[in-house]
């Protein structure tokens, strides 16, 4: 049994995201869809990311994790939120999890905001669905991978992945194998905090809510 630890190539994925963004902008367009955008708005996106995350961990628990092995944190200067697993669980159960997300606050809402012609809910989803550009591409990647185990240990943008077969001769889509060896039960994560959100995104969050303050008050 061997482990594979690979890191998530940021900058693919972002452009990913912006490729993803460009077809919902123009759809918002075409279907003359408006909504007026405020900061308040922004804040409301932001909300709707950590729902996000919070799909993807109910997605764990769902599929086995132990509560306690999950975690959440915000690194804006990588550009993400983010939620771990710090359990193994199999392939089947990451797959289930990273189309959470997608599909209840992505498709499911799109639709529903059609259905309630609700301008917000569509350009929440849309933007929702963009945002899942490196879901989808660890999706995909999976799907043509053979069986493993799923691990996440202390880096936001990096996972193991433990099996019997080879990995190494899989080309990822924006996913690049930095290490690979002989898997023991002590490869597990050391750091279990609940929430961690980096010293640059709590600068973010700070000027976020004082600017909200300020267009209250105002």
């Amino acid at each position: 049994m061997k482990y594979y630890r690979f890191s998530m190539n940021m900058c693919v994925l972002n452009l990913f995201c912006i490729a993803l963004f460009i077809p919902s902008m123009v759809l918002i367009y075409l279907l003359g869809i408006s909504s007026s955008v405020n900061f308040t708005c922004l804040i409301l996106y932001f909300l709707w990311m950590f729902l996000h995350e919070f799909l993807h961990g109910l997605g764990f628990y769902i599929c086995g994790a132990s509560h306690d092995k999950i975690v959440y944190g915000a690194n804006l200067e990588k550009g993400i939120f983010y939620c771990m697993c710090k359990d193994k669980i199999s392939k089947k159960s990451i797959i289930i999890s990273l189309l959470f997300p997608f599909f209840f606050i992505g498709i499911f809402t799109l639709i529903f905001g059609f259905f309630i012609n609700n301008s917000f809910l569509i350009i929440l989803s849309l933007f929702n669905i963009a945002g899942c550009a490196g879901d989808l591409a660890m999706f995909f990647s999976f799907l043509k991978l053979p069986g493993f185990d799923y691990l996440d240990l202390d880096d936001c943008t990096g996972f193991v992945l433990v099996s019997s077969n080879d990995l190494s001769k899989y080309k990822l889509f924006g996913i690049k194998l930095v290490e690979e060896g002989n898997y023991s039960p002590s490869l597990s994560a050391n750091d279990y905090h609940k929430f961690t959100i980096s010293k640059l995104s709590w600068v973010i969050f700070s000027f976020m809510i004082l600017f909200l303050i300020i267009s209250i008050v105002m």
